[in-house]
């Protein structure tokens, strides 16, 4: 059978939308923001280093949550299923793009039948609905199980659908002196630079990442800001763009994304991409990072934390640590776009469908059910 008649067939096998959610034992939004948080204590989700720097804004990271609930299932759901005697499972996901969402905080009280209910409930809803773009994850990729499920999605759903890129996640002062090389231009994004964006993203990221970040789209977030501002929250990005001088070639971009602190537990929503062309020299890096971070440290003069969560590819560690970056741990972003969606509901299944086979033999599989990413 032809990979497309296959993805008719799943899809065709789901039911209505009205009924997914029952049908697959799940409810959304069903539990309250101090209930949702008392899980992720039970399941351990808030390692200790996770969980000092959570701790001093728990306050403000949970108001900002129950925000993002008043807006129903149009910024967050968390879905939930299992029960007390056998053990709950739970998913967030929420808006990062206009039409892109990020699934995060997958934990289960040792419970895979739950856990498979809210992934594949979740997978389901994004392909009823017809209107998402594309999904996400991030995950340790020394964390077993999702490096084992997420981490092999391409073979499932295809390279030019899905990505799996390893990444570097550095905290940077925010209040580092950084100054600015004269060797380099660094400009804030305009319309007119939107397919130099599109260029240096895609031949650092790959156009997976130009797609499901919407770099051709709604660059600066102005659509999706809008249904935060109905709760009171903001969602922006602010972008600049690195040349060497006289040149209109981009050589790095900076992509400061903000958004309501602590909806994602490393404060990835508030995350800085910084994307630096393969071609530059050793030479020329410190002073494009320099130059691009002296520029992007604007977007986060308000920021609630000393810090700023920074993204960069290896390429640009010696130069983050030598300016005093702080290199806190490697993370996966797992990307899949909306014609790979039926490819990554079956890719995810038929890893479930093993998983519980070995759990009905008895083998036990604390070390993978009890992970989350």
């Amino acid at each position: 059978m032809s990979v497309g008649a296959l993805d008719r067939q799943t899809v065709n096998s789901f039911p209505q939308l009205s009924k997914l959610y029952a049908t697959y034992g799940v409810r959304v939004n069903a539990l309250s923001v101090d209930e949702i948080f008392a899980l992720y204590e039970r399941t351990g989700f808030l390692y200790p280093e996770k969980a000092a720097r959570l701790r001093p804004h728990l306050w403000q990271v949970r108001e900002n949550w129950r925000r993002m609930l008043r807006g129903g299932e149009s910024l967050l759901s968390v879905l939930t299923a299992g029960d007390d005697k056998r053990g709950w499972a739970s998913l967030a996901v929420w808006r990062t793009t206009l039409q892109g969402w990020m699934l995060q905080h997958l934990v289960s009280e040792s419970n895979p039948f739950a856990s498979r209910a809210v992934m594949l409930a979740s997978g389901a809803a994004s392909i009823l609905k017809g209107v998402d773009e594309s999904g996400q994850n991030w995950f340790r990729p020394e964390n077993r199980f999702p490096a084992r499920v997420f981490g092999s999605m391409v073979q499932a759903v295809g390279g030019s659908l899905s990505s799996v890129q390893r990444h570097s996640y550095f905290a940077l002062p925010r209040r580092l002196s950084l100054s600015r090389e004269g060797r380099v231009s660094v400009v804030p994004y305009d319309e007119s630079q939107k397919a130099a964006l599109c260029a240096i993203a895609a031949a650092v990221r790959g156009n997976v990442y130009v797609s499901a970040e919407d770099l051709g789209g709604d660059v600066e977030f102005g659509a999706v800001d809008e249904l935060y501002q109905r709760v009171g929250l903001r969602r922006t990005r602010r972008v600049w763009l690195a040349y060497r001088k006289h040149t209109d070639e981009p050589v790095g971009a900076a992509l400061a994304y903000r958004g309501p602190l602590g909806i994602n537990f490393s404060y990835l929503e508030n995350r800085c991409d910084l994307l630096l062309s393969a071609t530059l020299s050793q030479s020329e890096i410190p002073e494009i990072v320099t130059s691009l971070l002296h520029a992007s440290s604007a977007a986060y003069h308000d920021f609630e934390l000393d810090e700023i969560p920074l993204i960069a590819d290896e390429i640009a560690a010696p130069s983050l640590l030598k300016m005093g970056a702080e290199f806190l741990r490697h993370y996966c972003q797992g990307i899949w776009l909306k014609d790979g969606h039926p490819r990554f509901y079956r890719h995810v299944d038929g890893f479930y469908s093993r998983l519980l086979a070995r759990a009905e033999k008895h083998v036990p599989q604390h070390s993978l059910i009890g992970s989350q990413w």
